[in-house]
């Protein structure tokens, strides 16, 4: 089990930020939505949250392939 762990929050070995931020931003926003909808009785809109979660996905790519392309001008 902690190796499972361990391969699905790190890349090529190293601790990865995007797959760990992605992780926790979903855990924070399921809790969200579960008070939301247990004050409510109502689901509110998700697209804004799921965008959220996938950015910060994104943007630990885009930092990788960021630094990918300058070390192979260097």
């Amino acid at each position: 089990m902690t190796q499972f762990l361990h391969q699905l929050f790190s890349e090529s070995g190293e601790a990865s930020f995007s797959r760990l931020g992605s992780f926790l931003a979903l855990l924070f926003g399921c809790g969200w939505v579960s008070v939301i909808v247990w004050k409510t009785g109502a689901l509110p809109g998700l697209e804004g949250l799921a965008l959220f979660i996938a950015s910060l996905y994104g943007l630990g790519k885009a930092g990788e392939t960021l630094q990918r392309i300058l070390k192979g001008k260097g």
